[in-house]
């Protein structure tokens, strides 16, 4: 017991680290893993936004201060190593040029808008002018009725059937072409004299004219060659909704 020294020595600090004694380097960053190059720091130590000169910076390009090689290409992998294209504007700036200069190069066509179809330039309207009705009340088809007979609807236009038509106008002498006028089927007027003797009042004043009825003859739905007989031109059925739409029309249409 009184041999024993009651004092820590303190240990002698030993020359190798990690079972080695040789020189570590540091700044290569050789032989290092991922992980350590993320955390260990880079050779600059004095670089930050006030203690760096741009100068030397950018001499460190060509002096080449680390260890490793700098690449003047860049970095390998999927970098592109092609020259890069200076593309020039080629087209002019807005004060340079006066658009008046350069016209529009306009190719002709070989017919107007391209197209060979004819065009109509006048359109019709088939619709009667504001004159030539009777927009105002109802109107409907008119009957004839024969005291509990048969009721027979009245036509818009009188239908004269006969063998062989002989009216002639009083006026110009010729026959009638189309529907005319009579009065009580002896004095007659086609369409151009009836328009006529409106204006003019040549035979017949306006309280005559009023007494005309319009009629037409049968030529255009049969014929009869000089019998009684019908030879029909038309469907009877064609016939019959053509005389009811006309007979409706007639109650606005003016004479």
């Amino acid at each position: 017991m009184e041999d024993f020294e009651y004092v820590v020595r303190k240990q002698e600090l030993q020359k190798i680290a990690f079972g080695s004694g040789c020189e570590r380097d540091t700044s290569s960053k050789k032989g290092m893993t991922p992980f350590m190059r993320h955390y260990i720091y880079e050779d600059f130590p004095n670089i930050s936004p006030t203690k760096y000169n741009p100068l030397d910076a950018f001499k460190a390009i060509n002096t080449k201060p680390c260890p490793c090689a700098i690449s003047r290409k860049g970095y390998s992998g999927i970098a592109r190593f092609a020259d890069t294209l200076n593309h020039g504007d080629d087209h002019p700036s807005p004060a340079e040029y006066s658009i008046s200069t350069f016209p529009p190069k306009v190719k002709q066509s070989k017919y107007p808008f391209s197209s060979t179809a004819k065009r109509q330039t006048n359109s019709t309207n088939k619709n009667p002018g504001p004159g030539t009705h009777l927009p105002g009340g109802k109107r409907q088809i008119m009957y004839d009725h024969s005291f509990g007979g048969r009721v027979k609807m009245r036509l818009g236009v009188e239908l004269k059937c006969c063998q062989r038509n002989t009216d002639i106008c009083d006026l110009c002498q010729r026959k009638p072409l189309g529907d005319y006028w009579h009065k009580r089927n002896k004095s007659f007027l086609c369409r151009p004299c009836m328009l006529k003797e409106h204006r003019e009042h040549k035979i017949y004043n306006a309280p005559q004219l009023k007494e005309f009825r319009k009629i037409r003859d049968c030529s255009e739905i049969h014929r009869h060659e000089g019998m009684p007989a019908k030879i029909w031109l038309m469907h009877p059925q064609v016939i019959k909704k053509w005389n009811r739409c006309e007979a409706y029309l007639s109650a606005y249409l003016i004479d």
